[in-house]
């Protein structure tokens, strides 16, 4: 009886916990997801965000996940290999080690108007700049088109 009483006191609770706690807008949230990358490479998750009443700028969120190395994040450069675009980061680069493994994360801001000039691209390549060297992955190539690829171009088709 009595294991019977928590039981329905610690559902009680947690099911309060769920429904009070509130919501995240979806519309400040566009794409997480992965970058174009082979099956033995590091593969950056990446998430961008933009706040509805300004959509100038969007905020690109990147996290690296290794089992053996901390990525400190320093830079981002989109090119096309005939244009490039460098961004540096937000602040200092953020890592945890969850689950056995290393979690380092950081953000930049960036102009919608920077898909302007890959719009007719055939190529575009994200590049991190860490102190291990640089990540470098397509987020388009020979025609796939990377969900980070897809949302920055959604956004600036729908800001002109």
């Amino acid at each position: 009886m009595i294991k019977t009483l928590l039981y329905i006191a610690l559902s009680t609770f947690l099911i309060t916990g769920c429904t009070s706690t509130p919501p995240q807008k979806a519309s400040d949230i566009g794409i997480l997801g992965l970058l174009i990358c082979q099956k033995n490479e590091i593969c950056p998750i990446v998430t961008v965000a933009w706040n509805e009443s300004n959509k100038t700028i969007l905020k690109v969120k990147m996290s690296l996940n290794s089992s053996y190395k901390k990525y400190e994040i320093n830079k981002v450069v989109f090119t096309n290999g005939k244009t490039s675009h460098s961004f540096n980061v937000d602040g200092p680069t953020e890592i945890d080690f969850v689950f056995g493994s290393y979690r380092s994360r950081n953000s930049i801001m960036l102009p919608v108007k920077l898909m302007a000039d890959f719009t007719e691209s055939k190529e575009v390549s994200m590049n991190i700049y860490t102190d291990q060297g640089v990540i470098s992955r397509y987020i388009l190539k020979d025609e796939i088109k990377a969900p980070v690829f897809e949302e920055l171009n959604k956004v600036y088709k729908s800001s002109i």
